[in-house]
């Protein structure tokens, strides 16, 4: 019983740094996405971090909902496209968060190329020799 109550715990405590290491990743990438896009207005830091955290929750939500990461095509034209339709739903969440439809086109490509040119765990899977 007690091997299962640590087993628990220690998946708990993966799951919470594989969270936590998502946001901070994906915070740096939004935060290079925000400076490199036209049209793209953050008022300040503070929504600046609530919109991060938005965006990761909305990204959950949708990838829980529809399954679309879990698809190969989900990382393509599908994965665009939800990204920006996120990245443009995001301003009616935060006050203080601005774009525009074309700016969140501009938004998802830039999020793109730099969250792929990182490694996840589907690239670390084909990494790593057995």
């Amino acid at each position: 019983m007690k091997t299962i109550f640590s087993l628990k715990n220690n998946l708990d405590y993966i799951r919470l740094s594989q969270m936590l290491i998502r946001i901070i990743t994906s915070s740096s990438i939004f935060a290079i996405t925000v400076f490199f896009t036209p049209n793209f207005k953050i008022s300040s830091f503070p929504i600046f971090i609530l919109s991060a955290i938005c965006i990761i929750v909305l990204d959950y939500l949708m990838s829980i909902i529809t399954g679309i990461h879990d698809i190969p095509l989900g990382r393509g034209i599908v994965g665009f496209i939800s990204a920006a339709i996120i990245i443009y739903i995001t301003q009616f969440f935060i006050d203080g968060y601005y774009i525009t439809i074309v700016s969140s086109l501009i938004a998802a490509a830039i999020y793109g190329i730099i969250d792929s040119m990182l490694p996840n765990e589907t690239k670390m899977k084909y990494c790593i020799k057995d």
